[in-house]
């Protein structure tokens, strides 16, 4: 099952053309070449009225914020609208793009809108939604996550449904990452799962195969913006995540936990789960794991931009391991896919951290 979202407003249905990276096969990152194609100002055109559309409604919950007498006041919106209009707000505030991490998580929870006898909410019901509820929600889920350089990178909401008043329940997802350098050694690869380091050094380095696959497609799909621009993003779209039991490509009677599905997996039943199967080979080495499933898990990537007509925003690769009596009796990767538009704003546009807002 996926989850779909309506778009913003008429204003912001425009599919945002994606950056185009040139990529050499199988090349260390900096060897690879990256160009950007000519619709930069184009793009810098439409993100402008996406900027304006957000500062005003920005403005408008800071006047409703700071005049609660207003009992009764602004505009009034459909529970989608609120909605969509918040998530954009939330991600040009307080996300962070284009940057590196070590480790991320996305987590969910719920809150509830209230809304009118006609199904709709004013500006000063949905001030205190935005920053009593959404804001104090992302916090605490923040802070249970506890990373040590906590960057907040995307927010996803969506009305989930209306509870028994006739209100409506919104589901509030938030990507988190711990920022960090990712250091590389193609050429030896990397331990799956409890953040191994390389290969030929467990350990040293911390850094698990799951974040360094991650972090090379970023690099790959996002090329550095135009001089004096950064990127933000809206209309989120989180796909539920992709499992590799569903994408076997060996018969059960061949697999012997080596490139036996799209995604990483490996399980008892099919060979013993030795070290060499928690080792990812790099990107240079014979028959590269590294190189399979990154090419893998940018096939699903690209399938999803196609099927929902929105651009790549980020992804979580995330670590699954089961033990029978003390020994690993499964491994494996789940992938989850973030998509949505990608918009350029001046660098001087100022990021807000939302654990001290």
């Amino acid at each position: 099952m996926k989850k779909k979202k309506n778009f913003l407003k008429t204003m912001m249905l425009v599919i945002v053309t994606s950056l185009v990276v040139v990529i050499m096969n199988n090349c260390n990152k900096t060897d690879r070449e990256l160009t950007v194609n000519d619709n930069d100002q184009e793009l810098i055109e439409k993100s402008k009225a996406m900027q304006k559309h957000i500062l005003g409604f920005k403005a408008n919950m800071k006047y409703y914020h700071d005049n609660p007498n207003l009992k009764d006041g602004g505009e009034l919106h459909t529970a989608p609208d609120a909605v969509q209009d918040l998530e954009a707000l939330l991600n040009f505030t307080f996300c962070h793009t284009d940057i590196e991490c070590n480790k991320k998580i996305f987590v969910t929870s719920e809150i509830i809108m209230p809304l009118d006898e006609i199904a709709k909410i004013n500006d000063t019901k949905l001030a205190e939604v935005y920053y009593y509820k959404i804001i104090d929600t992302i916090q605490a889920q923040m802070g249970r996550i506890g990373y040590q350089n906590m960057k907040l990178l995307l927010v996803d909401l969506e009305q989930i449904g209306t509870d028994s008043n006739g209100d409506a329940i919104v589901s509030i997802g938030v990507l988190v990452g711990s920022e960090g350098n990712v250091s590389t050694t193609d050429e030896v690869g990397y331990w799956f799962g409890n953040y191994g380091g390389t290969c030929e050094h467990a350990g040293a380095g911390a850094t698990d195969a799951t974040v360094e696959i991650y972090n090379d497609i970023l690099f790959i799909r996002f090329a550095a913006p135009p001089p004096g621009k950064i990127r933000r993003k809206t209309n989120i779209l989180t796909l539920l995540p992709i499992l590799p039991e569903d994408h076997f490509i060996v018969p059960e009677n061949q697999r012997d936990n080596f490139k036996d599905s799209k995604l990483f997996y490996a399980k008892k039943n099919y060979g013993t789960i030795t070290n060499d199967t928690r080792c990812i080979s790099g990107y240079f080495e014979d028959d590269s794991e590294m190189l399979f499933y990154r090419n893998n898990y940018q096939q699903f990537i690209n399938e999803a931009e196609i099927d929902y007509e929105l651009d790549f925003t980020d992804c979580l690769i995330d670590d699954f391991e089961l033990f029978e009596d003390n020994q690993h009796s499964q491994i494996w990767h789940e992938l989850q896919i973030h998509l949505g538009h990608v918009w350029l704003v001046d660098d001087s546009w100022q990021i807000d951290d939302i654990l001290y807002y």
